[in-house]
Formats: C-alpha cells, structure tokens, sequence
C-alpha cells in the first residue's frame, strides 16, 4: 500500500491527525516555557491555542470512527517544510516575547495549515479527501481570522518587551 495522502482518505486522515496532535503538544510545551518565566498571559493563550488543536484533533478522530488509520512512521510523513505546518518551531518563540508577536506567529502556523490543506483538495483525484482537506482548510482559514482579530484588538502597548529582572549575564 502506497502512503499518499492526496488518494487515500486513511492515510490523509492520519496526516490531519498527526498535523492537530503535534500542534497541541507544541503548543502545550512553548505554554509551559512562559509559565516558568512568570509570562501568564501568554501562558493562557499557548493553553487556548493547544486547546483549539486538539478540538480538531477530536474532530478528525471522529470522522475516522472505526476505521484503523496507518501507523505512519516520522520520516514517512512528507511535510511542506520540516516540521507538520501547524507546528511551532522551538526558538520561534523566548521568554521576551510579546503578546502580538505570539499572535502573529498563531496567524502564520494557521495559514500555513489552511494552504496545507487547501494544496490537498486542489491536487487530490478523492472526491472524500478532496471534501474533507477543503472543510479543514475552511476551519483553519476560522481560526485565521479570529486570530487576525485578536491582532487587530491589541492595544499599542501589547508590543512592549517585558522587564527582564534577572537578565543573562555574560562572564569573561
């Protein structure tokens, strides 16, 4: 059996539900980074935002009902770049960032995730995986949207480096 997910619903399925669940973890771990460094409001939203990952990955789960999907190994995935699109690189974010900078990083990943699936319902011959990558994209395009509201609501002030109280310092 071929692993594609353009023509397998199985197989775009275990994509979609490995693109949600590495979503939230990452999201989930970044969340616990600003937690140590006392940044609660960005806390709160990495937690709002894993939270959202996982509805869809709830979703996706359902849709799949009794129907076992392939056990797909990393290296067997096949990304547009090197991580699955909604997922948060690790240096993308530090204890000095600000809240719009956040919001603005959660506006590319869900684009990235919609143009993920939108390229699927463009290019797929499977009418249900075809369906289903639009009605994801449409979601993710959702979440985009509410995201760039967020942005546009911030105050000025929401761009404002935090106060480092106990800076790195550099030894000689």
């Amino acid at each position: 059996m071929t692993l594609d997910p353009l023509e397998q619903l199985p197989v775009f399925l275990a994509y979609s539900l490995h693109l949600e669940q590495e979503s939230a973890e990452r999201l989930r771990e970044l969340a616990d980074i600003m937690l140590v460094h006392n940044r609660q409001e960005l806390h709160g939203l990495l937690v709002k935002l894993a939270f959202y990952s996982e509805q869809h990955a709830d979703e996706v789960q359902s849709i799949c009902g009794d129907t076992p999907l392939p056990e797909l190994l990393p290296w067997e995935y096949e990304w547009p770049g090197m991580e699955p699109p909604e997922t948060a690189a690790y240096e993308s974010l530090s204890y000095e960032t600000t809240t719009r900078q956040l919001l603005e990083l959660a506006l590319q990943l869900e684009q990235s995730a919609a143009d993920f699936y939108a390229d699927i319902a463009t290019r797929s011959t499977n009418d249900e995986v075809a369906r289903h990558a639009r009605e994801f994209a449409s979601e993710e395009r959702e979440h985009a949207a509410a995201l760039q509201s967020w942005l546009d609501k911030l105050p000025p002030d929401a761009n404002e480096q935090p106060v480092d109280i106990d800076p790195p310092s550099q030894l000689d």
